[in-house]
This record gives C-alpha cells, sequence and structure tokens, in this order.
C-alpha cells in the first residue's frame, strides 16, 4: 500500500483561520494526502499554566472544524484531527469523521483510548515517550478495529541519530499497521521510514520556518505549541512525494515469475561458460 502523507498543521495556523487555508492549499500543491489539526478545549488547561492563554488563542471553534475540513476537502485532502479529551469526542464524530489521531501523550492513557476505539472506524496512535507495556496495552485495546501505531520520538527538532527507525521493525511484530511520525528536518528519514513499510508519515508543515512561534519554550527543547521553527515546508514534502513515487516504482510487484527481460537472458547465458547442470 502506498503510505499515506500527512501534513501536520497542528496549531501552526497562529489562530488564523486564513493563514490556516493557505497552508491547506499549499499543502494539496505538494501532493499531501491528509492535513492534521488538533482539537482541545483551552477550559482544561490549568489556570496556572504560563501558556493557558495561548492555548485559549490558537483553539478552534467548532465552525473552525467545519470550516477547515470544508477547505481540506475542497483542495482533494481529508481532514485530520488530534483529539485531546473525551469532551470532545461526541462533537468530532458529528463532524463526521471515522479517523481519529491520538496524541503520544495519551497513548498511556487507557480509559480514554477505550473511548476512542468504542466511537471512531479508525485509530491514529502516537507512541513517542511510551514504554514498550504502555503500546502493547494499547494495541490490545485497539485490536478489536482498524488502528495504526506510529512510532514517534518526542524530541523538538529531533536529530538524525535519535530518530531510532529500527524500531519500527519492533513495531511491525506486533501490529498489522505502522507509521512515522516525524520530528526530524529534511526528508532522508521520511524516505528511509517508507521503504521500511509503513501506512502513514505524519510531519509538522509550514510555509514559513521562520513565522513567529506563539511559545516561548522552544529553546528550552520542550514541546512548543505552535511548530513553525521545527516544521519543514512545502518544498520537503513535495521531495517526500517525488520519493515515494520512485519508492512505489522500484517495488514492482509481489509476483515471484521470472521476468521477460530476465528470460532473455538466462536462455542466452546458461551453460555458456560452463556445463554445471
Amino acid at each position: 500500500m502506498e503510505p499515506k502523507i500527512i501534513a501536520e498543521i497542528a496549531s501552526s495556523h497562529n489562530g488564523d483561520m486564513e493563514l490556516a487555508k493557505k497552508m491547506i492549499k499549499a499543502a494539496a500543491r505538494a501532493g499531501v494526502d491528509i492535513v492534521k489539526f488538533q482539537s482541545w478545549q483551552s477550559k482544561n488547561v490549568a489556570d496556572s499554566d504560563p501558556d493557558k492563554d495561548r492555548y485559549r488563542s490558537l483553539e478552534l471553534s467548532d465552525e473552525d472544524h467545519f470550516v477547515l475540513k470544508d477547505e481540506c476537502e475542497k483542495n482533494g485532502m481529508e481532514f485530520l484531527t488530534t483529539c485531546y479529551d473525551a469532551e470532545r469526542i461526541p462533537f468530532l464524530k458529528q463532524l463526521g469523521l471515522r479517523k481519529i489521531k491520538v496524541s503520544s501523550t495519551d497513548l498511556k492513557h487507557f480509559n480514554f483510548l477505550k473511548k476512542i476505539r468504542g466511537n471512531f472506524e479508525e485509530v491514529i496512535v502516537s507512541a513517542g515517550m511510551s514504554a514498550e507495556e504502555e503500546i502493547l496495552k494499547a494495541v490490545e485495546i485497539l485490536k478489536s478495529g482498524k488502528f495504526t501505531i506510529m512510532h514517534c520520538v518526542s524530541i523538538y527538532p529531533c536529530p538524525l541519530e535519535k530518530a531510532n527507525l529500527r524500531k519500527l521493525l519492533w513495531l511491525k511484530k506486533i501490529t498489522p499497521s505502522v507509521g512515522y511520525s516525524d520530528h526530524t528536518q529534511g526528508f532522508a528519514a521520511p524516505v528511509l521510514a517508507m521503504a521500511m513499510g509503513i501506512d502513514y508519515l505524519e510531519k509538522h508543515f509550514t510555509l514559513d520556518r521562520n513565522l513567529q512561534q506563539t511559545s516561548h519554550r522552544v529553546g528550552e527543547g520542550l514541546a512548543p505549541i505552535t511548530t513553525h521553527s521545527i516544521a519543514d515546508e512545502p518544498d520537503v514534502f513535495k521531495a517526500i512525494i517525488r520519493w515515494r513515487k520512485i519508492y512505489q516504482t522500484a517495488l514492482g510487484s509481489s509476483g515471484l515469475e521470472i521476468q521477460p527481460e530476465e528470460q532473455l537472458v538466462r536462455e542466452k547465458y546458461t551453460g555458456r561458460l560452463g556445463k554445471n547442470s
């Protein structure tokens, strides 16, 4: 199966729906399959959290969800969002979503995961910061329906030497569908992950990595609320999609028969330099 490319806009729309629409259009031009946002409610953020006002300014309203979903579909892409609290589940179902994303922070919240499983046909879960036993428990909860576990390293940005793509091999042993949520920069890790047989590739998307952040915590190595500086621009996504086409071409078919061109070489050279039958 050709891996689906997810452009994660997340909250990098900066609370500006016109910017969000521009990003959706740019993702479509790059050839992306799915655009992902984030659905939280700032009322759940503790008043003591220094970023509460920022969360409030970046929160998507119900109307915003409908507008962005419509914009994605008009541009030939699927709308996807990360659900951050159980209260949001009924609305996201009302929005018509059959597929939902769960962040790395919630893989270990098993009751929440059970509610997600019971309400959506397909669940995609990132596994950053997750212990082996937590991932195995999540697989047990999700296995009654369609699901994907995304390998993820929750470092922002993630150096290539810490991408740990070998973990995909372990995930493929315990689940029928794996993906890669990438926090490296550039297209090297995504291309290598595609060659390892993933079903989804997710990567942060921006129009300009120099756009102003809305969190002061980026320099401390913590996950920012908006992610322009750790995201990649449309040209990187175009390169990934170009390599996806090359990968699909090189894969060929799964047939074991000798190809016609090989048959000609076989007939010409077999026995030519020695009678070894």
